[in-house]
């Protein structure tokens, strides 16, 4: 759980500031703290979420606008760290290229494969 506790982190930490809300710029160091300390399945489950309604419209791709209920839906039904894995990286493969820094592009294709030993 841990692992993927530092993965979400560091995908976070990979998107912008300009594609985030006001809000998460508050909230992020909090946010950030609880990620950290999360033990659970559904605490992360949460926090994953909370994530995402703080991105900004124009930082996802525009299929994410009707994809994004259902995927909130199997968010808070997800009971394992297979499925959070998987929903984790569905939001991170709809999140566009100008809404994550340069050092993303680079480090990205081993973060995926990180992902994947979770769901494997």
């Amino acid at each position: 759980m841990v692992e993927l506790n530092q993965l979400l982190l560091e995908f976070e930490n990979n998107v912008t500031w300009e594609s985030v809300t006001a809000e998460w710029k508050e909230r992020r160091d909090s946010w950030v703290s609880d990620v950290t300390s999360a033990a659970k399945d559904s605490d992360l489950v949460d926090l994953l979420i909370e994530f995402e309604s703080n991105l900004q419209w124009e930082s996802v791709q525009n299929q994410w606008k009707q994809r994004r209920d259902a995927w909130v839906e199997e968010c808070a039904a997800a009971s394992s760290v297979e499925e959070l894995s998987s929903l984790l990286l569905e939001l991170e493969s709809n999140v566009t290229w100008e809404s994550v820094t340069e050092e993303w592009e680079e480090i990205r294709e081993n973060w995926v494969q990180k992902m994947y030993e979770f769901i494997e």
